[in-house]
């Protein structure tokens, strides 16, 4: 093979080098899986190394199998047999089948995956006296998780379980039945297999002496117990070879280690780095703004990514005053592009983003404009758990005969309510012919082999949803407002902050309560009865698979992969970069610009940028433009006084608003638990336009000062009644001293 022919200068040189370290820096779109597969090849058709001399190292078994099959070709004539590409955790289990006796365990031992693992906890904490379902089992699966990740035992976490006593107990008892029963968990093929080469050095020589050559790919999100493992199958003798992108580094979060690729030539030298800067996927344009933003990274590794491709289209910025418009224009453009070049098929466009919880919006827009898609990275909205249980809440607001959906919340977040008394409930009340709910609150009458503990537990759920009814009906307040002080109320929120470190599953709840806001205000001759039906529609869409449909993703999900179009969403700060990046470390910050910088490269043809100003629940304030904009030497557009930290200028009394009446049945009064729809009235409206500072009068508060004006929302702080969110509209409120409106 003419290699000089087949690869750009740098890669030939990267393929070709006979240095014993090499650090191949390689930019995105650079031809990185191609240099690796070369270097292979070349070093078994012109070097004459064996290909059992050869192990390379990837971070994925996909990967694997392509960089195998692509060696394969390139080698028709060659027999590879003995050549090993793995990803570590593979290597380790095959490894360990030759080598675990060293501890005491037998070859024929059996790996966990993750669910097998749960389950042992699970099964521990049933021990421990808590149901399977319980908060405390998943708490202490990740506590072993992160100790295992770092490398460490039970044995090593003896002065550091203080605080964490419980967890600790669990992982002692984890450690202790498994090995009993000869499991290996995915942290313990990497743990295991470094405890063997450090501790019984014939092994660790005898895998030195097996590999002449090892090749790692995906260098830059290498953990310490992964480098820890390469170090030990190394020696002088041994020639290693890294490829990876500082710039690229994303994973930091699970354990990813960046100085590891910085500073690789301090334990490896002498080190030859070679630099893949020429990138064969984008356009000029889409890599003039991706290397501006990335230069804002101080101390990285400099590199300027250029292109021979064709300049191609700008990098188009959007700005909006609405998420929904967001969204609108993506779909709308979706729409163009289709129509503009008939070759282009929805799964050569990608929608990336942040977080999932940005995608509701989208994800509604395009059911409507029948645009088929695909969630990858996490569920599609309305079928991720948190929002299954926000809309099984508001249901049995409106129906507290849905036994499906009471069923569903009946124990989150936990009241001590186990499977077996479920089962009883739902038996007892199915023989007396009524709902869960209605055999619950008439327990007292009836004979029953349910706890009181049941009905007490529940007390509390009742109470806050008979609250929460008379409040639509009587106040006037914000439907929205009232639904999320109701889940906060039962403790919903407290239960998810409990488990949610990223705090995406709060942000998903946020979401759903902005968007019932916003159907209510959209679709005045609705009602709440009519959302839920729209949601359950939605959700049902989940079925549908299209082998072309438009790629939804995380960026973290779209790394490696590469789109003809590219939109990337929700460029707000707060959102992008996210509010714990800002307020962490500036390193935080640096990564978030990484993720950003690896969102724009995997655009090829086009790169679509957006963000809007409409109000964040993350920041509590409307949305600013973020940072990372201006970074790209893009200029952000202003709609009116677009950046201020007050709704004043967006215009908060000028739309339609909206409040609720109407009665709401008494269960006495009729047997059927379904609730009169709560109507959506917009044909009274006081007309005020209300300014903070302004004293409010309502006609069941009395006076208070309004204190915030978000859009169509005031917030009145009351002399008798506290604060309260009211809609800004409603009749029952006037501006005190004939204020002009």
């Amino acid at each position: 093979m003419n290699y000089e022919k087949e690869l750009n200068k740098n890669q030939y040189k990267a393929v070709t080098s006979s240095d014993q370290f090499l650090r191949i820096i390689a930019g995105a779109g650079s031809g990185k899986t191609r240099v690796l597969t070369y270097r292979i090849a070349y070093l078994i058709e012109k070097v004459n190394v064996y290909p059992s001399r050869i192990l390379a190292i990837t971070f994925t078994n996909k990967v694997a199998k392509e960089m195998k099959s692509r060696t394969i070709n390139l080698l028709p004539d060659f027999n590879l047999q003995g050549l090993t590409i793995l990803t570590y955790h593979s290597w380790c289990a095959r490894f360990l089948r030759y080598e675990i006796p060293a501890l005491g365990f037998p070859t024929n031992f059996f790996i966990m995956d993750d669910a097998d693992s749960l389950a042992l906890v699970k099964t521990i904490g049933e021990t421990f006296g808590y149901k399977r379902t319980d908060d405390n089992n998943a708490i202490a699966m990740d506590y072993i998780k992160k100790k295992k990740c770092a490398g460490k035992l039970p044995s090593d976490c003896e002065k550091e379980k203080l605080g964490h006593e419980l967890e600790f107990r669990y992982f002692k008892e984890y450690e202790r039945r498994k090995n009993e029963l000869y499991q290996l968990d995915f942290d313990d093929l990497l743990i295991y297999a470094i405890k063997i080469l450090e501790d019984v050095p014939e092994v660790r020589n005898k895998w030195i002496n097996h590999y002449d050559h090892i090749l790692v790919d995906e260098f830059q999100d290498t953990n310490d117990l992964q480098f820890k493992l390469l170090s030990l199958l190394t020696d002088s003798h041994s020639s290693v070879y890294v490829v990876g992108d500082p710039d690229q580094t994303i994973y930091t979060w699970r354990g990813a280690n960046q100085d590891i690729i910085m500073n690789f030539g301090h334990i490896f030298k002498p080190l030859t780095t070679i630099t893949l800067d020429e990138n064969y996927r984008s356009t000029p344009n889409i890599l003039n703004v991706s290397n501006a933003l990335i230069a804002n990274n101080p101390g990285r590794y400099e590199k300027n990514l250029f292109t021979e491709n064709p300049k191609g289209e700008e990098v188009v910025l959007k700005s909006f005053l609405k998420v929904g418009d967001e969204a609108t224009f993506i779909a709308n453009k979706i729409d163009e592009l289709k129509i503009r070049d008939k070759n282009v098929k929805y799964n050569d466009i990608a929608v990336l983003f942040r977080s999932s919880y940005l995608t509701q919006k989208l994800e509604n827009i395009l059911v409507a404009k029948h645009i088929p898609y695909k969630v990858y990275g996490s569920l599609k909205f309305y079928s991720r758990a948190e929002v299954k249980d926000c809309l099984a809440y508001f249901k049995l607001l409106v129906n507290e005969d849905d036994d499906i959906s009471f069923e569903r919340i009946i124990n989150v977040p936990r009241r001590g309510i186990g499977d077996k008394s479920v089962s009883i409930l739902k038996l007892e009340a199915n023989e007396n012919h009524v709902s869960m709910i209605k055999y619950l609150k008439t327990l007292d009458k009836r004979d029953t082999k349910l706890q009181s503990r049941v009905l007490s537990s529940l007390e509390p759920l009742f109470g806050a949803m008979q609250k929460t009814k008379a409040r639509l009906l009587e106040n006037g307040e914000a439907y929205s407002e009232v639904l999320d002080e109701f889940i906060t109320s039962i403790d919903y929120k407290d239960f998810l902050e409990e488990k949610d470190e990223t705090k995406d599953k709060l942000l998903n709840v946020n979401a759903l309560i902005n968007d019932i806001r916003d159907y209510l205000k959209e679709n005045p001759e609705s009602n709440f009865t009519e959302y839920l039906q729209n949601v359950t529609l939605y959700s049902a869409q989940d079925d549908i698979d299209n082998s072309d449909s438009v790629s939804l993703m995380t960026i973290h999900t779209a790394k490696g992969l590469e789109f003809d179009y590219v939109f990337l969403m929700g460029l707000e700060e707060g959102v992008f970069p996210n509010n714990r990046a800002l307020s962490e470390s500036p390193k935080a910050l640096e990564e978030e610009r990484r993720l950003a910088y690896v969102a724009c490269t995997r655009a090829k043809k086009q790169l679509f940028l957006s963000y809007n100003c409409d109000y964040s629940f993350s920041s509590g304030t409307n949305s600013v433009p973020s940072r990372f904009i201006k970074e790209m030497g893009l200029k952000p557009q202003s709609y009116g006084g677009f950046g201020r930290r007050n709704t004043d200028s967006f215009g908060s009394s000028n739309g339609r608003k909206y409040y609720y009446e109407g009665p709401l049945n008494n269960e006495d009064d009729n047997n059927s638990g379904y609730e009169q729809n709560i109507p959506i009235i917009n044909n009274k409206k006081n007309g005020i336009n209300w300014h903070v500072g302004d004293v409010a009068i309502h006609e069941l508060f009395g006076e208070g000062d309004v204190i915030k004006v978000e859009d169509d929302i005031i917030t009145v702080n009351f002399k008798d009644f506290g604060i309260k969110k009211l809609v800004g509209s409603h009749p029952k409120l006037s501006k005190k001293s004939g204020a002009g409106n």
